[in-house]
């Protein structure tokens, strides 16, 4: 089964061409969406095995954290750790260059918390 339809892809590729190069526009096509950074704010306490992760974040499907993982991985913002044994243990953790959010992490969290009261 592919990941990416033809359609989809040119709609990407239309995507692409017309950003607009503004920092903060990268960020969101880096890091939004509704996942990532809770994410990256669960790792980035210690690092956490996949069932830590799902059972953490409410309301995610075990599809769209394997997509957001792999997605994050890819970008070098986490890493997976396979670990030998009965059984196999994977864990997921911070980059150094993910360890790099952190303030950005810890105030989107502040922010979190200030606009809900």
């Amino acid at each position: 089964m592919a990941i990416c339809s033809i359609s989809l892809c040119k709609d990407y590729i239309k995507f692409i061409q017309y950003r607009s190069g503004c920092p903060v526009e990268e960020v969101f096509v880096q890091l939004g969406g509704r996942w990532k950074m809770m994410i990256l704010s669960f790792l980035l306490e210690k690092p956490r095995r996949f069932s830590e992760i799902k059972n953490n974040i409410p309301n995610i499907s075990q599809r769209m954290l394997i997509l957001e993982l792999n997605f994050l991985e890819n970008k070098g913002f986490i890493e997976r750790n396979v670990y030998e044994g009965k059984p196999v243990k994977v864990e997921y953790s911070l980059t150094e260059e993910g360890q790099y959010l952190d303030r950005f992490i810890l105030m989107c969290r502040e922010y979190g918390e200030w606009i809900r009261e």
